[in-house]
């Protein structure tokens, strides 16, 4: 499996070895291991038993998620990903034992075992997509600051690799049996490609300084001033508009609070911090010209009439940590988009 091609970037072709040995460079690798074992030892430690109703939902949620509708559509996916119904049915049990927040002994693990369902799960959890997508981020960096090409070939000082690099090499033998159920790496190939990875790595933090500029964050905010408002407010949906007037009525005439006028009404009080563009139209529209702490409404929808309360509006600032990453994250997601051009397909199940 290690030698079939699982991705195309370019004229590059990745392998599952070449996944595998990015997934056990970055941790990823070390994460979903670390899923395993404690899924393992809360199923030994029998602190979880999964019956059949949880088995049930964890498998409708995954055929759901993998628009499998139909049996034979799960054992053509199975198969694809050499997985037996037994396999699947394994992984389901550890996916709801994995999730108990009971704290679990260090009960010791069989590596044979631990292995065994390792495979499994980054199989079925969609672990090789995660590493794929990170290994073209990777690439693509690779091309925004090569110019337009990122090949094995053109990286700097690929030529002249030495195999006794001591730093290189000492990673690469560590790597090179990260999970040997799937098969071994050769040392000199994990040397080679661990340099062309370290290398595109370093092209992707420069491109995440350029894109965390002022510069340019401050650039992408007002191309998105509008959309980016934040809207901070309480909202109760009521059956009729009739419940709605008097939900107003009560709080402008009465000085009931808001809390208390959702009991009275047996409905939640929805607390919200949205930004605009996922507001609906109405709503946002509504929100805009609105006095803070004033009673909004009633606001009719296909899901009834709501009553809301603004308690702030917030514009995006360059002083907001999280609109400052959010600026940067786009704009490094679009750079890189441009840089790959579609040239990175899937070539095997992922």
């Amino acid at each position: 499996m290690l030698d079939d091609p699982a991705l195309r970037l370019a004229q590059e072709t990745v392998t599952y070895g070449e996944l595998l040995l990015v997934g056990a460079a970055t941790g990823l690798l070390d994460s979903a291991g670390a899923t395993t074992t404690r899924a393992l030892r809360v199923l030994e430690s029998e602190l979880v038993q999964p019956g059949r109703d949880d088995l049930r939902t964890e498998a409708v949620a995954f055929r759901n998620a993998r628009r499998l509708q139909s049996g034979e559509d799960l054992r053509a996916w199975l198969a694809s990903r050499q997985l037996t119904t037994a396999d699947w049915e394994g992984y389901l049990r550890r996916s709801v034992a994995a999730r108990s927040d009971l704290e679990v002994p260090e009960i010791p693990i069989a590596e044979p075992a631990f292995e065994s369902a390792l495979v499994v799960d980054l199989a079925c959890s969609g672990w090789w997509r995660t590493v794929a997508d990170e290994t073209e981020r990777y690439w693509s960096a690779g091309c925004l600051s090569a110019g337009g090409t990122s090949s094995v070939e053109s990286v700097p000082g690929q030529a002249s690799l030495k195999s006794d690099d001591d730093s290189t090499r000492a990673s690469a033998e560590r790597l090179a049996g990260s999970l040997q159920a799937l098969g071994t790496l050769e040392v000199g190939w994990c040397a080679a490609r661990l340099h062309v990875l370290r290398w595109r790595q370093r092209a992707l933090e420069l491109a995440e300084r350029t894109y965390i500029s002022d510069e340019a964050v401050a650039g992408r905010i007002a191309d998105h001033t509008l959309d980016w408002v934040r809207f901070v407010f309480d909202e109760i949906c009521l059956p009729t508009r009739a419940a709605a007037k008097e939900a107003l009525m009560c709080f402008r005439e009465d000085g009931i609070a808001p809390g208390e006028i959702a009991r009275r009404a047996g409905r939640p009080l929805e607390h919200h911090d949205l930004r605009r563009e996922r507001v609906p139209a109405a709503m946002a529209a509504l929100l805009s010209g609105a006095v803070e702490e004033e009673a909004l409404g009633p606001l009719e929808s296909d899901l009834g009439v709501h009553v809301l309360w603004l308690h702030e509006r917030r514009l995006p600032s360059l002083e907001d940590p999280a609109i400052r990453q959010e600026a940067a994250s786009e704009l490094l997601a679009e750079a890189l988009e441009r840089a790959a051009a579609g040239r990175a397909h899937a070539v095997g199940p992922l």
